[in-house]
């Protein structure tokens, strides 16, 4: 039964934007109550389901999830093994709101957050997307008129409100945080040598739990980070025009300024100076990143750049200190 509803209607709507379908609260009481998406309208439709009373299940392949208060789920219509209703054993009502919506751009964005999150999740009932979708009570039992970026909104705004929930449980969980541990060490220690096992040790945790959890999270290595790090800090250090090379190189660890000349180069391709006297922007320069570097240590001593990296410096015949412009004294 439904509770209220309010449908959207979407004037010369364009194919490349969404659009929303139907926002509707509704309560089911009847074990004999079964959504089939095999049996709804494939492709370019979406759904998401949040539990506001009572319990409802979710199936995917077979398997069974129950969907509590607080609990919601996603999925694309029309796939195929996936159904949902309202358990055999419930004694109180399954009241739940739910928001239907189409468009290949925003399927795409719940496949995507399907891969990322997966089909479940659990919601605060006071904020988010569920107090968006309640939003629209006033509006209940009316047809919603919008133009097509209008309705583009409306569905975007959703996945946002849906997205930001989400987002903010992965950043607070335990992975997260020892992330985010593990990038103040490093930060808060770039003139100074410091070992991966060093921080693990220091973290309570394995080098090999922390190098994986790291990769996992963002992308790349520790000791590719730390890497990243001194090069920006680098580039704002000769942007300044403050310090010598040689005193940038102490600062960020190396133990001469020819090991930071040589570095610098390889990871820009350009020298210090040469960065120095065209005040390039980080940003320019920020596709010849680490991966012209393999390191399995946090250390400003740097690494010997991958021969099979595109940016490979050829052979240069200037001195370090031409490297650095000369500006200090070997």
């Amino acid at each position: 039964m439904r509770l209220w509803q309010t449908s959207f209607q979407v004037v010369q709507g364009f194919e490349s934007l969404p659009a929303p379908c139907e926002i509707v609260c509704e309560k089911q009481t009847s074990p004999s109550y079964l959504v089939k998406d095999c049996m709804r309208k494939p492709d370019h439709y979406a759904q998401i389901v949040c539990t506001l009373q009572g319990e409802g299940w979710f199936m995917k392949e077979g398997k069974i999830h129950s969907v509590p208060q607080g609990k919601a789920f996603m999925h694309v219509l029309g796939t195929p093994d996936i159904s949902y209703g309202y358990p055999m054993y419930n004694t109180e009502p399954w009241v739940f709101i739910w928001f239907s919506f189409c468009g290949s751009v925003a399927v795409e964005a719940v496949r995507e957050m399907i891969s990322r999150y997966g089909y479940l999740f659990e919601l605060p009932p006071d904020k988010g997307i569920i107090k968006h979708l309640q939003g629209y009570y006033p509006m209940r039992d009316t047809i919603q008129m919008l133009s097509p970026t209008g309705g583009a909104k409306v569905v975007f705004d959703a996945l946002g409100a849906l997205g930001e929930t989400l987002e903010a449980e992965l950043t607070a969980n335990h992975q997260a945080i020892l992330v985010r541990d593990v990038q103040h060490l490093i930060c808060d220690n770039l003139d100074r040598t410091l070992d991966i096992a060093l921080i693990a040790e220091k973290l309570h945790v394995s080098r090999e739990h922390l190098t994986r959890v790291f990769h996992a999270q963002t992308g790349q290595s520790p000791g590719q980070y730390a890497l990243e790090m001194r090069m920006k800090t680098a580039c704002r250090l000769l942007q300044d025009n403050k310090l010598t090379c040689k005193e940038i190189a102490e600062r960020l660890g190396y133990e001469s300024p020819s090991s930071f000349a040589r570095v610098f180069r390889s990871w820009f391709s350009v020298t210090p100076s040469q960065y120095r006297e065209r005040q390039l922007p980080y940003s320019t320069l920020s596709g010849l990143n680490e991966t012209c570097y393999k390191t399995s240590a946090i250390s400003g001593n740097g690494a010997e750049p991958d021969p099979c990296c595109f940016f490979q410096q050829e052979k240069d015949e200037k001195s370090d200190m031409e490297l650095c412009g000369g500006r200090y004294q070997k």
